[in-house]
């Protein structure tokens, strides 16, 4: 058995979260022994138990990369449990608690995308505490590896493993139209959705600028912004101001989003920075097109006018053209949705990704020995 450990710093659940849940469904569980340690009342707990995965919580670790008493707690931790393999996703407390217990393996997950760092002595601080303190580097897309790179991780440090998801449940026809009605959605309209936190890195006032103007021209859309975050009253503001009311419906915090996503035409991420999106990934695996940002690893995912659109960043009027023309040829999303279900079977899925790191976890063992 070879002993593995992930610490997650996450009380929600993010991205991060949910890539280990998806991981904790497909191991092999008679190869590896998983542990997974997360802050005390996170909500990753409960989700790991009903996988009857093994779940510590850790005090000092709530939403921060760096804590003294967290080193403390994690080298106890480890001195106590001896793991092969320590696998931390955004807490640099558990590399150097990893390291000071003479872990073997230490391996860091990047789940995300930083902005390049100018001053050189601080990005030759943190190139020397990055390769110090994690023996292996998991890139979540070929642009995280990039920024990797930039950070100064070394190219034969980093592995690329693309996130990989759960098929969604596709529903029946009847069920969808149940739905549509719990939400007060009509028959005849067209719904856009959005699945991400409510921050600004999500772009969410540019996609409900671009409504704004698709509504000029057509008035059967409904505009899903799925998720909770600090900018929902803003977010919320701003719809009541360009009198969107009608058109737009927050939903809250949806824990298992196969409902609504199920219900949407078109799928819907206007990010301003992105290491890979898994709400994209998910609506291809039920056949949702999708309109996208070209940031990070978004062209990863996206291929344009194969499974869905790319526009730039911070623009409403290309979200709108962009959006605009999916509804108007229904044809064009079917055919769109059918390649994004393709290409999502091919490359992004949950069996696939948790084999590959499985075979990482491996490589380091037979290394070692």
């Amino acid at each position: 058995m070879i002993k593995v450990v992930h610490v997650v710093s996450d009380t929600n659940i993010g991205g991060a979260g949910r890539w280990l849940l998806n991981f904790l469904k497909e191991v092999n569980r008679e190869v590896f022994d998983i542990k997974t340690i997360v802050p005390e009342q996170s909500l990753l707990t409960n989700e790991i138990k009903k996988l009857n995965g093994q779940v510590v919580e850790m005090p000092h670790m709530a939403d921060q990369s760096f804590d003294m008493q967290a080193v403390k707690s994690l080298y106890q931790f480890f001195k106590y449990e001896k793991p092969d393999i320590v696998h931390t996703h955004a807490n640099l407390s558990a590399r150097v608690a990893a390291k000071m217990a003479g872990v073997k393996h230490v391996i860091y997950t990047k789940h995300c995308i930083d902005p390049p760092l100018t001053d050189g002595i601080k990005k030759s601080m943190k190139a020397l505490g990055n390769n110090l303190l994690s023996d292996r580097a998991i890139a979540v897309s070929n642009a995280v590896k990039d920024n990797l790179i930039d950070a100064g991780i070394p190219d034969s440090k980093i592995t690329v493993i693309h996130n990989g998801v759960d098929k969604l449940k596709e529903l029946t026809d009847v069920e969808k139209d149940a739905i549509r009605m719990q939400w007060g959605i009509k028959q005849n309209e067209i719904v856009i959705g959005i699945f991400a936190r409510l921050e600004e890195v999500k772009g969410h006032r540019y996609l409900i600028d671009a409504v704004r103007i698709i509504t000029n021209e057509f008035e059967n859309i409904k505009l899903l912004i799925v998720g909770t975050g600090s900018l929902e009253q803003t977010l919320k503001d701003q719809v009541k101001k360009l009198e969107l009311t009608d058109h737009v419906i927050f939903t809250g915090y949806i824990n298992d989003i196969t409902l609504l996503m199920n219900i949407i035409d078109i799928n819907v991420i206007s990010s301003t920075s992105e290491a890979i999106c898994l709400s994209i990934i998910e609506g291809m695996s039920i056949g949702k097109p999708c309109v996208a940002t070209i940031t990070g690893g978004i062209p990863e995912v996206v291929q344009e006018g194969y499974n869905g659109k790319l526009v730039p960043i911070e623009d409403a009027t290309a979200l709108s053209n962009a959006i605009q023309a999916l509804i108007k040829d229904e044809e064009l999303r079917k055919k769109m949705g059918e390649n994004a279900r393709a290409f999502m079977d091919k490359h992004f899925t949950a069996h696939e990704m948790t084999r590959k790191l499985e075979e990482v976890y491996k490589n380091l063992e037979l290394k070692q020995n």
